[in-house]
């Protein structure tokens, strides 16, 4: 499916979790029974939607957030750090007597860590609140969903999507039964977990890339990332190509690098990159992304060659 353009700009809509992140660094994580002192604390905003709205923005691209928080003061303070990063939030709900998702995000010396998520107001999205979603979807170029709210919620956004001609990137994270919403991906994005936890066999690196195959009889592109090692791509011939990784200077914290890849992906394809083109740009976010504590807010400028190429689709 080619880019879909419903307004002079380009546009990205994401729906998705919301959450209010809790980061202690740690020298190294946890066995389980094990306790260990922490050596850092902070709080910021979080969910994979709200990350990969605000790496829209960063890439210069307009983004729109669909999702909820409660109506606490968690909610307030996520909302307004939202708006400051120039993602609409026009459309998010505050939903009453229900609690803002939390996550609590360990990560140790060597930038790798462990997550728990709290879906709370995330989990009281229904496919009712996407069908007051369905203009904002239907003049958008691209729509971003991932798994962390309810399947059914997902997938009727997925749907509306279609009805609108308006292509769809499916984060297949965390990962879950998406069912009609695969079939309608383009591309469809997993890592080398979540990849290998949907065709039933392991997929490990670059050199999978038989297995990443079988993936063009699921969707109508995917991608499969690869964290140092990039992301492999693969369309309906079943081809699949490499697409490697910068080496990165520092590696801080890799919280939030496939939120970081997928929100540049998004932003690139809505100003009508190529896949290939635009999964490169992901990739180098996606290092980017690393150098930094914690995700979303936090994240660099990602205007990655596209500031040129939305102004050309505008005029």
């Amino acid at each position: 499916m080619e880019p879909h353009v419903n307004s002079a700009t380009p546009r990205v809509a994401v729906l998705g979790g919301i959450n209010h992140d809790t980061f202690l660094r740690v020298s190294a994580l946890p066995q389980p029974g094990e306790t260990v002192i922490g050596t850092g604390l902070l709080r910021a905003l979080g969910g994979k939607a709200a990350n990969q709205a605000i790496a829209v923005a960063r890439s210069g691209v307009g983004a729109v957030l669909l999702g909820a928080v409660g109506d606490d003061a968690d909610g307030a303070r996520l909302v307004d750090s939202l708006a400051a990063a120039s993602v609409d939030v026009g459309d998010l709900l505050r939903l009453e007597h229900v609690p803002t998702g939390r996550a609590m995000i360990l990560v140790d010396d060597a930038g790798q860590n462990v997550i728990v998520v709290t879906p709370a107001a995330n989990g009281q999205l229904t496919a009712a609140h996407v069908a007051g979603f369905d203009a904002t979807i239907a003049s958008a170029t691209v729509l971003v969903v991932q798994g962390e709210i309810t399947a059914a919620t997902t997938i009727a956004a997925v749907l509306a999507a279609e009805r609108h001609g308006v292509r769809t990137i499916v984060n297949l994270a965390p990962y879950g039964d998406l069912g009609a919403a695969l079939p309608l991906a383009d591309p469809l994005v997993l890592n080398e977990i979540e990849a290998s936890q949907l065709l039933g066999r392991a997929v490990e690196g670059p050199g999978s890339t038989a297995v990443v195959a079988e993936l063009s009889r699921v969707a109508r592109s995917a991608v499969v990332t690869l964290g140092a090692d990039g992301a492999l791509v693969v369309d309906q011939t079943g081809t699949v190509r490499h697409h490697p990784a910068p080496a990165a200077a520092t590696v801080v914290d890799t919280t939030g690098a496939g939120d970081a890849f997928v929100g540049v992906l998004a932003a690139a394809i809505a100003c009508g990159l190529s896949l290939d083109v635009a999964v490169a740009r992901a990739v180098q976010a996606a290092t980017a992304s690393i150098g930094v504590l914690g995700a979303g807010e936090y994240y660099p400028d990602f205007d990655l060659g596209l500031t040129d190429r939305r102004e050309a689709i505008a005029g």
